[in-house]
């Protein structure tokens, strides 16, 4: 410190210094751009990040079954089975009731 400065007044520069600095500092953490912020701002990135891989391969999913149901009558035969119930021209479909359970 400039040795001009009585001891009150460097007190009162050192004072006021860390009371500056205390203010940029809380200000760098908690403030609209802090770094509580920023870990927030990270996270919520990394979870759209995660959710978007998930619908890339759902969508992937999606076109490969698009693509088989036009392209592929026996697969176009099962899912109509299962889903729907249809049979094939001549087919029997047997309905057996299930068992009761014993105690």
């Amino acid at each position: 410190m400039p040795a001009n400065l009585s001891e009150s007044d460097n007190k009162k520069v050192l004072l006021y210094s860390v009371f500056i600095v205390t203010i940029v500092g809380a200000w760098s953490v908690f403030g609209p751009y802090g770094a509580l912020k920023y870990y927030g701002v990270a996270n919520e990135l990394n979870e759209v990040l995660a959710q978007n891989e998930q619908l890339r391969e759902t969508n992937t999913a999606l076109k490969q079954e698009i693509h088989k149901l036009k392209n592929d009558p026996v697969y176009l035969g099962e899912v109509a089975r299962r889903q729907f119930g249809l049979i094939k021209k001549n087919e029997v479909i047997y309905e057996f009731p299930e068992k009761k359970k014993r105690h």
